[in-house]
């Protein structure tokens, strides 16, 4: 059985080894949280996409799309979310997402997994980010 210290060290979870981390191995990625369903749903999800890998760093997981980042998901169940312009006004105007409070000077959204009911729009953000070319988007995973 892999251990979650060989795929953090590997630094690399494609979408095929997403399937076999041991549900074990990521309750200690997110040991003090009550997430670890939430986050494991998304990441399931995600990750069954074509073309989609996803790489550890030390605040979380980058998830991207032929090199090109999807999205962060922090350890803290935050999602960065690098969308461009246009999108993010459109975002921030359905109220699917908010302005980064903790950097503003970034002009990011994101969006937090705390609950169940997160996880259906955190894959329907991911997904919009997975299925439109925005060349405007600022596409780098920190």
């Amino acid at each position: 059985m892999t251990t979650i210290l060989e795929h953090l060290n590997a630094h690399r979870v494609s979408q095929q080894d997403i399937a076999r981390v041991p549900a074990d191995a990521m309750a200690f990625l997110w040991a003090r949280t009550d997430m670890l369903k939430e986050v494991w749903s998304v990441l399931q999800t995600v990750g069954s996409w074509p073309g989609v890998s996803i790489r550890s760093d030390s605040s979380g997981l980058c998830l991207t799309l032929g090199g090109l980042p999807l999205g962060h998901l922090g350890w803290h169940g935050r999602i960065d979310l690098p969308f461009g312009p246009q999108v993010q006004d459109r975002v921030l105007i359905e109220k699917m997402a908010s302005l980064d409070t903790d950097r503003p000077n970034t002009h990011r959204l994101v969006f937090d997994i705390r609950t169940a009911a997160d996880v259906d729009r955190a894959i329907w953000l991911l997904r919009l980010a997975y299925l439109i070319e925005d060349r405007e988007s600022v596409r780098t995973c920190n």
